[in-house]
């Protein structure tokens, strides 16, 4: 531990005694409004945060343009997400800036979960956490956040990212599981804690969202889904390319080495380029996310993972119109999904690590299938994966959490359960 962490520790230990009492009378105040709100059927105001994984950008923009009041608050970013993605930070709040003293930052770490979840109680209905915390994370009152907000008349939703469930014992894949352990080490370190907080988070939340491989280490999920975030499809769509007889170009983000499978991809490119196959291999570790998109779209082919799952530049790949290779065949991972959540149409060509050299000789031969695919793969995107199907799925989950309608949302997307009459999303305010 740091000497920084330790000031910031026992500072927030220390007014943790002062803040439980405030925060629990302005619950109690916030709480008529709430129900006012929900009386007079006035759509619940969304906060996200406070990880910033860019997915809630997405989230937040899928239902404003639905016509939700949506807000995202983080406690730090990521060098490949722009700060701007989101709509408020620790150093908004305190106004804080590098030329800022040391005390006016130190404080804004200290003070900034208090305050943060203070200002959001008289503004927002529905709170969306991953499992590593709410926004009184890292604070002494970390297990009471969900109490203080129920005390508010306020909903909490949960959905996991990855690393905040990766509890070893609870995932069923030896080769995920050692990925995990090269990449991550400090979780096994973790494990009780990350352990606790899926407890905490399953027992407490008013709604769980489970997603691909991570609903192996919930006890509980209240919907599945493949991604519960959505691709804005306007921004990243097919670009026309120029016909090219040069080599074909495949692009993979090996940030994960073990996890992603890298070795099984580059060793497979290596001995179809010494049989004379020309392609071009294009490895992307910390690009910004702007000159991701501008790389994807100038490609032949995507790879995105060979050990499990599909996440968000498969989906990138998909709706930029790209082939999208992915290792989607363990039953015990996807059965549960193909029936449920659509992956059964899912266009991403399914590919184990032995079999990875026979596919891409496949697609590197074959344009038209290329294309082919291509284009099934945006319309899937477009399916399940844009705004609008996505909004629609949580204007449901609102309506089942915050105006208590009795609703069944197992098979969520109106194609999956044919035989039932399907649910008709929120009106527009």
């Amino acid at each position: 531990m740091t000497g920084k962490e330790l000031v910031r520790i026992s500072g927030q230990v220390a007014l943790a005694p002062l803040a439980l009492p405030l925060l629990a009378g302005a619950a109690l105040h916030a709480r008529r409004d709430a129900g006012r709100r929900r009386r007079d059927r006035e759509r619940p105001r969304l906060l996200y945060g406070p990880t910033p994984i860019i997915s809630i950008k997405y989230m937040r923009d899928a239902m404003e343009r639905a016509g939700y009041y949506a807000r995202t608050v983080v406690y730090s970013s990521l060098p490949i997400f722009a700060q701007s993605n989101y709509d408020y930070s620790l150093e908004s709040f305190f106004k804080t800036s590098s030329a800022a003293s040391a005390w006016r930052r130190g404080a804004s770490v200290i003070l900034g979960p208090y305050r943060i979840f203070f200002w959001s109680l008289r503004r927002f209905d529905v709170y969306h956490f991953f499992f590593d915390g709410g926004l009184l994370t890292g604070t002494p009152l970390r297990f009471l956040e969900v109490q203080l907000l129920h005390l508010a008349g306020k909903k909490v939703v949960v959905f996991p990212f990855g690393a905040d469930v990766a509890a070893q014992s609870t995932i069923r894949s030896a080769e995920w599981r050692h990925g995990l352990e090269v990449h991550y080490p400090e979780l096994i370190r973790r494990e009780r804690s990350i352990l606790r907080q899926i407890r905490y988070f399953c027992r407490r939340a008013d709604y769980v969202v489970a997603c691909i491989v991570h609903a192996e280490s919930l006890p509980r999920w209240d919907l599945l889904t493949t991604l519960y975030y959505p691709i804005d499809t306007d921004r990243w769509r097919p670009v026309e390319r120029a016909v090219d007889d040069g080599p074909v170009t495949i692009v993979h983000a090996p940030n994960h080495r073990v996890i992603k499978g890298s070795d099984y991809l580059i060793e497979a490119c290596r001995e179809l380029q010494e049989e004379g196959l020309e392609l071009e291999l294009r490895l992307v570790e910390g690009m910004p996310n702007e000159e991701l998109k501008q790389l994807l779209e100038a490609s032949d082919i995507v790879a995105d993972q060979f050990v499990l799952g599909y996440a968000l530049a498969a989906v990138e790949g998909m709706s930029v119109g790209k082939p999208v290779l992915s290792n989607l065949s363990d039953p015990a991972y996807y059965d549960v999904h193909r029936e449920r959540t659509g992956l059964d149409e899912c266009p991403i060509v399914s590919t184990a690590p032995e079999d990875l050299k026979e596919t891409l000789r496949r697609l590197i031969a074959d344009r038209p299938l290329r294309e082919e695919i291509g284009e099934a793969s945006r319309g899937y995107v477009l399916k399940y994966h844009s705004y609008e199907p996505v909004a629609r799925m949580w204007g449901l989950v609102y309506r089942k959490i915050w105006f208590g309608e009795d609703l069944e949302l197992e098979y969520w997307h109106p194609d999956r359960a044919p035989d039932r009459e399907p649910v008709t999303p929120l009106a527009a305010a």
